[in-house]
């Protein structure tokens, strides 16, 4: 039998947001204020901002507040305060280098638009390393939460995750020629 003594979880909400004016609003500023280089390889990522000092962001400020403190709840952290956010917007082949969000209990991302093949979120074990080397098998096709050292999950219009600020984490290249991939972090 085995036992399950760690776990690490993150929370996801697929939401029913009207995207277009969010979208609009993400272009629109990108075009009007300088990018910042963070974690993005390529593409356009703004300075750090308050959803509710946004009239469009709003109610995302509201429910991600909400599905925030349900997550630190079910997580066992006392209610948490959204302070910022940020717009990512990648083009093709733009992406986001591996990093961590240190000072804050929980980060997110919200899916604005992203077109197919746009690029996944990329979750990574910082005890990869260890598994790389110890239980590295060249024959292994079936990885599963305990040999696995990266989980993708997909990046989709309306999609919403919650997750431990200090899980590393990437984005894959927007592989699409044609259409932008526009998230908004915090």
């Amino acid at each position: 039998m085995i036992l399950d003594i760690f776990k690490m979880g993150v929370y996801f909400k697929e939401c029913e947001f009207d995207l277009q004016p969010i979208k609009d609003y993400c272009l629109h500023y990108s075009q009007n204020n300088p990018s910042r280089q963070n974690s993005n390889i390529g593409g356009y990522q703004s300075d750090n901002f308050y959803l509710k000092d946004i009239e469009v962001f709003k109610p995302l400020h509201d429910k991600f507040s909400n599905e925030i403190n349900l997550y630190a709840n079910d997580i066992c952290l006392k209610d948490q305060v959204l302070d910022n956010a940020w717009i990512n917007i990648n083009e093709y082949k733009d992406s986001n280098m591996s990093h961590t969000h240190p000072i804050s209990p929980i980060s997110g991302v919200f899916y604005v638009s992203v077109p197919e093949d746009g690029g996944d979120i990329v979750f990574e074990r910082s005890d990869q390393i260890v598994i790389d080397y110890a239980w590295y098998n060249k024959n292994n096709n079936h990885y599963n939460p305990y040999n696995a050292t990266n989980w993708a999950l997909p990046a989709k219009d309306n999609y919403l995750y919650l997750f431990p600020s200090f899980l590393n984490h990437r984005v894959s290249y927007n592989n699409n020629k044609e259409n932008k991939r526009i998230s908004i972090s915090f």
